[in-house]
């Protein structure tokens, strides 16, 4: 399927069912479904029309025919943000359509130039430099992520002790009139869940390392501390992830770049030689 033949036919057209029309008197067959697909003479399987670009969807087509040149969907904002070369030759969607791999083709060389520009921007100028770039933003990936989970045990720590320190408060006076009884077998009959309770979390509490029992203010100050840092690691772990992301696409698109420059200087060689 090509989209010249569409370009070819649509300015006499009155409707999408004309242009669908004609494009059988040219030899196309005509799918249909959800997405209208058609395959020209010779084509072995069927392209759907937006596929071919945002511009022949068939909303798009229909818009064309009737002279608004709106296109079918607003195009995404560049971010200035590299972003990962398509791999043309193994996409299965590049092969398939004309339309699309025309379009990948250019948004290559767009994506080839934001990477250009951001090493440029960025003072990045051997591929040493940029390899050194890559292995720092994975170190400073690892080390965050580090530091937030140090920080998240901490909370799992403080968590626990603040649950036992209030178990321990409450049956703390229980547990004393139960050492002061002169009969304690008979107190522990009548309260042996509770006193089991209050040991357990003694003994909690003795692991970790929360004797003397904190003031449960100074807990609740200590658990706020750890939540303000851990939101705060959070939030530059997604940067130092994105950081690690973007230097990962710049060196996997610079290697597609100095492999095409390299194919390109032996092609160049070979006809040199011929």
């Amino acid at each position: 399927m090509h989209w010249p033949t569409i370009d070819r036919l649509l300015p006499g057209c009155t409707d999408l069912e004309d242009l669908l029309r004609r494009l059988q008197r040219e030899g196309y067959e005509l799918k249909r479904g959800k997405y209208i697909s058609a395959r020209a003479p010779g084509q072995e399987r069927f392209t759907r029309l937006k596929t071919l670009g945002a511009d022949y969807a068939e909303k798009a087509l229909t818009a064309r025919i009737a002279g608004r040149p709106e296109p079918s969907r607003q195009p995404k904002q560049r971010t200035g943000r590299p972003s990962l070369f398509i791999d043309i030759q193994n996409n299965i969607k590049a092969q398939q359509s004309a339309g699309y791999k025309h379009w990948a083709t250019i948004e290559n060389l767009k994506r080839a130039a934001e990477t250009l520009n951001f090493l440029t921007e960025h003072g990045i100028g051997s591929l040493e430099e940029l390899s050194e770039r890559c292995d720092g933003a994975a170190a400073a990936t690892a080390r965050v992520k580090a530091d937030l989970r140090t920080a998240e045990k901490e909370m799992e720590r403080l968590t626990l002790t603040m649950k036992h320190a209030a178990t321990y408060r409450q049956l703390r006076p229980l547990y004393d009139q139960y050492r002061q009884s002169k009969d304690k077998e008979k107190f522990l009959r009548g309260h042996e869940s509770e006193i089991i309770l209050f040991e357990a979390a003694a003994r909690e509490l003795k692991r970790l390392n929360a004797v003397p029992l904190p003031a449960a203010q100074r807990l609740r100050a200590e658990m706020d501390e750890l939540t303000a840092r851990r939101t705060a690691l959070q939030s530059e772990y997604r940067k130092a992830q994105r950081e690690e992301q973007e230097y990962d696409i710049l060196w996997r698109n610079v290697e597609s770049l100095i492999k095409k420059v390299e194919i390109s200087r032996s092609l160049g060689q070979e006809m040199h030689e011929l």
